[in-house]
């Protein structure tokens, strides 16, 4: 069975990488009208140049051609406007600073959705199930961008006059005024850069986390009724070894498959995040290609995420299958 799941999987990457490329060349637009001045004194030969090194003249059959082969060589050719750099090496600096903010999001989220829910699932109908519930709908159904504005304006200056409140940056990924653009292992560095993530983490994190004590709580109240809780209860076991032994383990399932599905989302909310805090990583970059129609960029960065989508959800059946040896993968 997982033999055929695996085959599943290599079969919507290459669909996901096919489809990519016609999706790309589908956007409307000049992107040599972006790469060049808008002068009328400008060389025409040097743009049928900048045509011939991006093969910008070639047929859609040859572009194809050439975006499979160089797809499958680990050639992503050069970004069209980021001072004609490799996108490689463009993506790979993004990158690190995308999976400092979704990582600290997805562990926080994670660590406090399923805490949080487990309480109010062990404290049903009690005052904290009730807040934690009514608090986990409100910001399960907030647009998240409004949030981070919402933070920006909160953080940013001082409500009611009051002079302790605290300020945080609501801008970059660390001081790059005091410290100049590129990022260092030094401890200002680092304490600024901690600095920074605070809100877009934060932003993201209750955002998502919201989502994950739903789940949490939903699954626990369905296993809490099952017969082999009530036996443990009758052995004489208390009520946080119940939780911990007996609920906890069966309830994760449900658990683990979301946090897998959630993925996507966390990366759709980092697109936001990223744009709305000045943050420059992948979602970043992305709306800057997608506005100047950088194809290479592009490329890549979707055929990035949808693999990313795939395999974490492909990782998750594997631990279900873990964890519950009852699932069958068809």
């Amino acid at each position: 069975m997982m033999m055929k799941r695996s085959l599943y999987v290599v079969l919507t990457i290459m669909g996901i990488v096919i489809l990519n490329f016609f999706l790309i060349h589908a956007l409307p637009g000049d992107p040599i009208g972006n790469m060049v001045p808008r002068d009328p004194k400008f060389p025409e030969a040097l743009k049928w140049d900048l045509m011939e090194r991006f093969h910008l003249n070639a047929s859609i059959e040859e572009k194809f051609v050439i975006y499979m082969k160089n797809t499958f060589t680990g050639d992503w050719g050069i970004s069209y406007m980021s001072n004609q750099r490799e996108v490689i090496d463009i993506i790979s600096n993004d990158m690190r600073w995308t999976l400092l903010l979704v990582g600290t999001s997805t562990f926080f989220t994670t660590i406090f959705g399923m805490a949080v829910g487990a309480y109010s699932a062990y404290r049903r109908g009690g005052t904290f199930d009730i807040s934690s519930t009514s608090l986990s709908l409100f910001f399960y159904g907030m647009p998240i961008f409004w949030f981070a504005i919402l933070l920006q304006i909160l953080f940013n200056s001082y409500p009611l006059e009051m002079d302790w409140w605290p300020q945080l940056p609501t801008g970059g990924y660390f001081d790059t005024v005091t410290y100049g653009s590129e990022f260092e292992w030094t401890l200002p560095i680092v304490l600024s850069t901690l600095q920074h993530l605070i809100l877009p983490a934060a932003t993201l994190s209750i955002a998502t986390l919201a989502g994950v004590s739903l789940v949490m709580r939903s699954s626990l109240i369905d296993v809490m009724t099952e017969d082999y809780i009530t036996t443990a209860r009758a052995k004489g076991l208390t009520d946080g070894q119940v939780l911990m032994k007996h609920a906890l383990p069966n309830g994760m399932p449900p658990m683990v498959a979301l946090l897998a599905m959630s993925i996507a989302f966390v990366i759709g909310g980092a697109y936001q995040i990223e744009i709305i805090f000045n943050y420059p990583g992948i979602g970043y970059r992305t709306i800057n290609a997608i506005w100047n129609l950088d194809f290479p960029i592009l490329q890549f960065i979707i055929v990035v995420g949808g693999v990313a989508v795939v395999i974490a959800n492909f990782l998750g059946d594997i631990i279900l299958l873990y964890i519950d040896p009852r699932i069958k993968i068809a």
